[in-house]
């Protein structure tokens, strides 16, 4: 009877628990909303937006100034299918430098912690560049500018395996940035470097099969010929394996999520 009580307590707690971090990242995200963008004009929209205008910007200019075609598949999709995932990557990496600095003004809240604010950042970036993806995609099949996706599940497979390793990346330098400042500096120049290796604007097997294997050690580029073998289906090859980016990105997750926390330390500090 007391074991059962006790367990009864048990399962409340946890219950409660799990209201109490709903309701504090439901208020995070509200809260971090208004600060971004405002009540006035279109306000969190923006937040759809952004990654919406960009990825429109450069799929019409290279549609204007390059061939419709290369290697036998459609530009537009190509870029549409490179650039959106890439902006999911940017977005989500590029939010994590000095986040737990910049959070330092809500940790007064007592069942606020550095996790939530982190957890809340992400899952923001993550829902608006998903909708901007989805909204992009419909306009473009609205005037016939792509074909259908063949494979659904294979996209939003590619997708989340993107997201994931973004994720543990962003914890990766939320830590770094914390502990070492002058890190933050070497951030941008790497995205930049990395660009043409990450499978954004090429397809492996487009490449020499020599670099072909060298490609693959790259777990972005699993990301974007998993996104592709959806867009395309059988009519292109692709060379992908789901659990490489998703074990690269757990393993740096495993080390560096739970660090995220203890910067708490180093910003009281400062």
């Amino acid at each position: 009877m007391r074991a059962a009580l006790r367990d009864d307590r048990e399962g409340g707690d946890f219950g409660r628990g799990l209201a109490v971090q709903r309701r504090a990242l439901h208020a995070l995200m509200i809260r971090e909303l208004m600060t971004r963008y405002g009540r006035g004009n279109i306000g969190f929209l923006w937040l759809i937006l952004e990654p919406m205008i960009l990825c429109a910007g450069v799929i019409g200019l290279r549609y204007l100034i390059q061939a419709h075609e290369e290697h036998g598949v459609s530009v537009v999709g190509l870029l549409l299918s490179g650039y959106m995932p890439l902006t999911l990557w940017r977005h989500l990496t590029n939010r994590g430098a000095h986040l737990p600095s910049r959070s330092k003004g809500i940790l007064y809240h007592r069942d606020i912690t550095l996790i939530d604010m982190f957890l809340m950042t992400m899952a923001l970036e993550f829902i608006g560049c998903t909708v901007a993806f989805v909204m992009n995609y419909a306009a473009l099949i609205a005037i016939n500018a792509i074909n259908p996706i063949v494979d659904y599940g294979l996209v939003c497979g590619g997708w989340l395996a993107m997201g994931v390793l973004a994720f543990s990346i962003s914890a990766l330098i939320a830590v770094l940035t914390e502990y070492h400042e002058a890190s933050e500096r070497f951030i941008q120049p790497i995205q930049y470097l990395i660009l043409p290796i990450c499978g954004f604007l090429f397809m492996v097997d487009w490449l020499p099969t020599g670099v072909q294997k060298i490609a693959w050690y790259m777990p972005m580029v699993h990301c974007f010929e998993m996104v592709r073998a959806g867009f395309y289906g059988d009519s292109v090859v692709t060379h992908y394996d789901i659990w490489y980016p998703l074990a690269f990105g757990g393993v740096i997750l495993a080390i560096y999520f739970p660090m995220i926390e203890k910067t708490r330390d180093r910003i009281a500090l400062s």
